[in-house]
């Protein structure tokens, strides 16, 4: 909108452009001052404006329309008073929010990222400290004076650290590859059936040493289908092992449900649970919704965002349903896409 002014702001003449800029007739503002058309917690950096145009020649501030629109506005000082452009800035204003919220956004990555870390910096510590601590108690007995399960139990620790160790540093580049789409999906004809009972064994006998169950449910005749079994056996020991992480009494329930064109596989238990709160920051990455499970057993929270990530990879999803006190249901839902030549298993 352009606009011709007296020396105390008046308006003398007003382009037509006034109905879309300000949402009034033309005609209205001819003869209102500046700051009728400017919203009222305004009019002061409007003032400002006039006094600093007729000083120095020009001047610019921002402010709001009386109807509440951003504007930009300039004003230029003449020989009878001033000349202003008013521009309609709306577009730039929801940029500028945007701008706002992404860098919230980048804040609360950074921080969840440090918290992450300080994590998974606790994770690595406790395998490498025993690791090294161990290690030096054989190295001081030189003369092989420790008694034999002594040392048989040093060498035990050791190495099951280190696998703790590197299952972790393989999670974490596991997880990287996959946010990154880089990971290379092998489809090959799979019994997910059968692939599912193993990695439900494979998780039982830690199950029933804390007094848990482990139950497994696969309908008969599913057809061989095409997956990543390396994949999907992840996926399944993930989700198992923070479902016992998670329950004290009880046990966890695995099932193959297919549905039409797709095959859900669901992981239920009968643990703690979590909050809606908690629940909306589960495969979050950088995230943990509880940082020990019932029987303190430390995580890094990498476990369901890993397997997130797979499941996406794979094409399909991963989606949770939980209520505190009440354990959690873990759904991964794949495509189901039969071996040519196999019988469809009707849902």
């Amino acid at each position: 909108m352009l606009a011709l002014h007296e020396r105390d702001g008046r308006f003398l003449r007003v382009s037509e452009d006034a109905s879309a800029v300000l949402g009034i007739d033309p005609a209205a503002v001819r003869g209102a001052r500046l700051t009728d058309a400017i919203a009222a917690d305004d009019h002061a950096a409007a003032l400002s404006a006039l006094d600093e145009a007729a000083r120095t020649g020009f001047s610019r501030f921002e402010a709001r329309a009386a109807g509440g629109r951003p504007l930009e506005v300039t004003l230029t000082r003449t020989d009878k008073g001033f000349r202003s452009v008013l521009r309609d800035v709306s577009d730039r204003a929801s940029r500028d929010a945007a701008l706002r919220a992404e860098s919230l956004d980048a804040a609360w990555f950074a921080a969840k990222r440090t918290e992450h870390l300080v994590n998974v910096s606790h994770e690595i510590r406790t395998p490498l400290g025993a690791v090294i601590g161990f290690a030096d108690a054989l190295r001081q007995d030189s003369l092989g004076t420790a008694p034999e399960a002594r040392v048989q139990d040093y060498a035990r620790v050791i190495h099951d650290s280190g696998q703790h160790l590197l299952g972790l540093v393989t999670d974490l580049l596991d997880l990287s590859k996959a946010e990154a789409n880089e990971v290379t999906l092998n489809r090959e004809p799979t019994d997910l059936g059968a692939l599912v009972t193993v990695c439900a064994d494979i998780v039982r006998l830690q199950a029933e040493s804390a007094g848990l169950y482990v139950r497994c449910d696969v309908p008969s005749g599913l057809p061989l289908l095409l997956l990543d079994p390396k994949i999907v056996r992840q996926i399944m020991l993930n989700l198992l092992s923070n479902a016992l992480k998670f329950t004290a009494k009880g046990g966890v329930s695995v099932r193959v449900e297919p549905l039409g064109g797709e095959i859900r596989v669901v992981v239920e238990d009968t643990g703690v649970g979590m909050s809606p709160g908690d629940l909306k920051l589960v495969g979050r990455r950088f995230k943990q919704a509880r940082a020990e499970g019932v029987r303190g057993a430390r995580g890094t929270g990498i476990g369901l965002s890993l397997s997130q990530a797979l499941a996406r990879v794979h094409g399909g999803e991963l989606e949770l349903a939980s209520t505190e006190g009440q354990g959690t249901t873990a759904t991964v839902t794949l495509p189901f896409e039969a071996v040519a030549g196999a019988n469809p298993l009707r849902a």
